[in-house]
């Protein structure tokens, strides 16, 4: 499986990624210890996306994962997937959204985990 991480060299000085959109198949995760990430369009993964410890995701149009979605604080001006997997049925686990806070966002597909 293909894995893009994304660390603080992949950001700017105002923590926005430095493309457009993130678009890849296979999973996206992000280092520990960011704070709020920003992505001007969207995020999407194949697989699933997964922030460590001390990092938000903020998308500014949709988040979208074909297995589960991981992180602290979750903020998407739109719409948020999980689950999406086209190549097999997920299990419900796959089909997670785990965050402590969701800011903004409908949830679409996926279930919403609050985690503490």
């Amino acid at each position: 499986m293909e894995k893009l991480v994304i660390g603080k060299k992949d950001l700017n000085e105002e923590n926005f990624y430095t493309e457009q959109n993130i678009d890849f198949d296979g999973a996206v995760e992000f280092e520990a210890g960011l704070g709020r990430v920003k992505i001007a369009g969207q995020i999407r993964a194949t697989r699933y996306i997964f922030a460590g410890a001390g990092t938000g995701i903020k998308a500014g149009e949709g988040i979208e994962a074909g297995l589960s979605i991981v992180c602290k604080t979750l903020n998407a001006k739109l719409r948020i997937f999980a689950g999406l997997c086209i190549w097999r049925m997920p299990n419900a686990e796959e089909m997670q959204i785990r965050c402590e806070r969701l800011e903004s966002g409908e949830i679409c597909y996926g279930e919403l985990v609050k985690e503490k």
